[in-house]
């Protein structure tokens, strides 16, 4: 619960001018998270609220488009350009790295103004920079989405919500929580409130439902063709590489029967790696990829992090190193 600090971050962005963002390539519960947060300070701040994306995925394109059909009359209103002299603070929603974020089609970061990280990913010490207004973070690793956190300000503030924000809420917690998979009871709670006569869960699912492109299917398969085993007592662990798609891989070879799955993709400037692991196998043996990908990105010139089941890093640092230090602190746990 971050109740304890919703007063005092309510407080000190009343009278400023406020700029709201989430990381690149903008997945639904980013995208949302900010409109969510828009429409609460809207309530309370009398300056002007504006967000910025600098890329949507695919995924959130077509939620968008669909999701505007159904609300015609809603608007998905935000900034593709930042002039940082407009705004007095920054707001970061859905990650609490830097190197997430992209400005005005560059890859420097440079956040001219003060900002405050909204997010539900694993929050280390190496994470605090200057400008981060830390006392004002609100970081829950305990939910499964940034929505929710937001959810839990209108709950505080008895603030009701319309019922297009009602969808929204609904379905950036669910497919952020993996349609539950990674969720919990507080989790099937929320949603359960949010559903009336006007947020039907089986419409939000043909909202939600997207054809796999053929690129992602080729990925795929590639996927499985170069998969490596590796057995670990009772445990198997799958490794394999592709050019693109890579988080979707990961899952997929969870599905197929892996416990933990590896996938890494070299380019010319860096490296990223994706990886996950059932859920079970974290709550049993204590694993927790988020931790071990933010521990290694300290000295692998990267950045990581993530959940206990789901985690990403980039990196520069040597890629053969860094693999076998990851697959060596993934054992430690098994």
């Amino acid at each position: 619960m971050l109740y304890s600090k919703y007063e005092d971050f309510l407080t000190f962005l009343k009278g400023k001018k406020i700029l709201i963002t989430t990381h690149d390539l903008v997945d639904i519960d980013g995208f949302v998270s900010c409109y969510a947060l828009r429409f609460f300070l809207i309530q309370h701040c009398n300056k002007p609220i504006s967000i910025f994306f600098s890329e949507l995925s695919k995924h959130t394109k077509n939620f968008m488009l669909r999701f505007s059909e159904k609300f015609p009359e809603f608007h998905f209103n935000h900034k593709s350009e930042v002039n940082f002299s407009e705004f007095d603070v920054c707001i970061i929603n859905d990650t609490n790295d830097l190197s997430q974020i992209q400005f005005n089609c560059s890859k420097t970061i440079k956040l001219e103004i003060p900002y405050i990280f909204i997010d539900h990913h694993h929050f280390g010490k190496n994470i605090l920079k200057n400008g981060n207004i830390s006392s004002l973070n609100l970081i829950n690793d305990n939910v499964s989405s940034t929505t929710e956190i937001i959810l839990e300000l209108f709950e505080y503030y008895s603030q009701n919500l319309t019922t297009p924000y009602k969808n929204l809420i609904v379905t950036a917690i669910l497919t952020d929580s993996g349609f539950f998979k990674y969720g919990n009871n507080q989790t099937i709670k929320k949603v359960s409130n949010l559903l009336d006569e006007e947020v039907n869960f089986q419409q939000l699912l043909l909202m939600l439902k997207t054809d796999v492109d053929i690129s992602e299917r080729i990925a795929k398969i590639k996927g499985l063709q170069r998969v490596k085993l590796i057995r670990k007592g009772d445990y198997l662990i799958g490794i394999s590489n592709v050019s693109s798609f890579g988080a979707s891989v990961a899952s997929m070879l969870i599905k197929t029967g892996f416990d933990i799955s590896i996938i890494y993709s070299k380019e010319k400037d860096k490296n990223m790696i994706n990886s996950r692991a059932k859920k079970s196998i974290c709550m049993k043996t204590g694993l927790h990829l988020g931790k071990i990908f933010e521990e290694i990105s300290e000295y692998s010139e990267g950045s990581g992090g993530g959940h206990d089941g789901a985690a990403a890093l980039t990196f520069k640092a040597d890629f053969d190193t860094v693999l076998l230090k990851i697959v060596e602190r993934i054992k430690h746990f098994l």
